[in-house]
């Protein structure tokens, strides 16, 4: 009935390339087993800039069908560029050093390039603040040259999707125990507690969902000024597949999303019961109460259970 941890998925800034001026824009992706980021520029996917690892919830390649992820270094991203930059592949050479990025009046040489024979391209690992990043970002284009010829690039939002590109990074990095040290922690945005609920509940339906007033319960928990959400699934009806998939007889599953928790990495805390309601407390914070089943309630003169916010972790108020 409890599900695993549910990571950030599927945050896409910015609309369809349609007929708006292409830029730089951000996508990531986590299917449980493997997550990545990337920005890339609308109307060409021949340029790609990237970060992918292991997801933090945990699944297997096997699980998911992905045995093939994008796998990157802690404090770098890895460039992809297309056929239609570098050429067609001439089926023999695997590695060239013939990649220069000319930015302005400056030209920076990549380091050996690597075909990817996965995706008919070729790929560079780069430090995530290798300056290149910072010359690109003052520029409003850059070209790539190579010894089959030159693309121009526009860098139009590249500053800004490079930006939400690293905190991403940094974010999902540290989540698996891998925090970035090159990008300061302060550099990753503030991760809202309801977006990551609300992914959960699409994760978990396999696509969009009903949801009742009791569906989200939120207020500060740990203190720290934000937003927290509990996710009651007795309040959400999945549009695909099992309409309840995390309910049972007389139970549904509720799922604590808390910021400080999230932020160490920490898995959200899940448990069965039969109802959900926020509390004030003496202390400022807010509360969680849930209702437990019979087995469950012991000597207590009623079945409800208040969890609160110790300073590490979330604890049961006896």
């Amino acid at each position: 009935m409890l599900r695993a941890f549910i990571g950030l998925i599927a945050l896409v800034l910015g609309g369809q390339a349609g007929a708006q001026t292409p830029e730089w824009r951000l996508q990531t992706y986590d299917d449980g087993a493997y997550f990545s980021g990337a920005i890339s520029v609308t109307s060409d996917r021949d340029v790609k800039l990237l970060c992918g690892e292991r997801s933090a919830r945990g699944l297997s390649g096997e699980q998911v069908g992905n045995m093939e992820p994008d796998i990157t270094r802690r404090d770098s991203l890895r460039l992809h560029l297309g056929e239609g930059v570098l050429g067609a592949y001439d089926g023999v050479t695997q590695q060239r050093q013939d990649v220069l990025l000319v930015v302005g009046a400056t030209g920076y040489r990549l380091p050996v390039v690597q075909r990817n024979e996965l995706y008919s391209s070729w790929e560079a690992d780069l430090p995530a603040t290798d300056a290149v990043f910072a010359a690109i970002a003052a520029q409003p284009e850059f070209e790539i040259r190579s010894s089959t010829g030159s693309r121009t690039v526009t860098a139009r939002g590249f500053q800004t999707a490079h930006g939400a590109l690293t905190g991403h990074c940094q974010t999902m990095f540290t989540a698996i125990g891998k925090p970035w040290s090159s990008v300061p922690a302060a550099a990753a945005p503030v991760v809202s507690m309801r977006d990551v609920a609300q992914a959960s509940i699409r994760s978990g339906c396999g696509g969009p969902a009903r949801m009742e007033p009791t569906a989200l319960h939120s207020g500060d928990i740990d203190g720290d000024g934000l937003e927290d959400v509990v996710v009651y699934w007795n309040g959400i009806t999945c549009s695909a597949g099992y309409p309840r998939p995390f309910c049972g007889a007389s139970s549904c599953s509720a799922e604590f999303f808390v910021s400080s928790l999230h932020a160490r990495g920490v898995q959200p805390k899940e448990l069965l019961t039969q109802g959900v309601r926020m509390q004030p407390l003496s202390n400022g914070n807010m509360g969680v109460v849930t209702i437990g089943t019979a087995p469950t309630c012991q000597r207590r003169a009623n079945c409800e259970f208040t969890w609160y916010w110790n300073g590490r972790a979330l604890a049961l108020l006896q």
